[in-house]
């Protein structure tokens, strides 16, 4: 996002522009009270009132400590991981049971002793030696570039990054041209 805005900066200087970090069903209510114009999100809400589009899609990727993962190595299976002590994610994400039936179904299961709420807070508790954690690709590419080992899971758990508007709105100047740069921005980190 970070870029995204910087991007849009330059094309409309005088854009006002806030941004938050909230829970898909915070930027749902903040949708449907008309306090945000657009959401991200790597879930769909499923809400008859909120227009959610595909804007990227990629690979669910296993973030680990520097030298962890074998040098060039491309992907990780799940059975690696067994046993492993990893991070968590709290809340009501989709991918979370799914994802969490199969680890636990490994032997031994991985140990879970820390749970958080975003993929960004996993990223820092890898950081600070909290055992590996299960992210999404744009969190992996940051983590990536500060030192931390990434690769994706095989096989592949796909995951898409939502873009959520208003049903039966049209957007603003400035909200399309976000949406426009964040998808191109999005395609080309996933591409590199």
């Amino acid at each position: 996002m970070p870029q995204s805005i910087a991007t849009l900066r330059r094309r409309l200087p005088d854009a006002p522009c806030s941004l938050l970090s909230q829970p898909t069903r915070e930027i749902v209510r903040s949708l449907l009270l008309r306090e945000s114009d657009l959401g991200l999100s790597l879930h769909d809400p499923d809400h008859a009132d909120i227009h959610c589009q595909v804007i990227a899609q990629g690979k669910l990727q296993l973030l680990a400590p520097h030298g962890w993962l074998q040098p060039k190595q491309k992907y990780i299976s799940l059975q690696d991981l067994a046993g492993q002590s990893m991070v968590g994610l709290e809340g009501h994400d989709p991918l979370s049971p799914a994802l969490d039936h199969k680890l636990h179904a490994l032997r031994p299961a991985p140990v879970v002793h820390t749970r958080v709420q975003t993929h960004q807070m996993m990223r820092s508790m890898v950081e600070a030696g909290e055992g590996l954690a299960i992210v999404d690709p744009f969190t992996a590419l940051g983590a990536r570039s500060a030192g931390l080992d990434a690769c994706p899971l095989a096989p592949a758990v796909p995951i898409n990054l939502y873009a959520l508007t208003l049903k039966n709105g049209e957007p603003a100047l400035a909200i399309q041209a976000l949406l426009d740069i964040v998808t191109e921005q999005a395609a080309a980190m996933l591409s590199s």
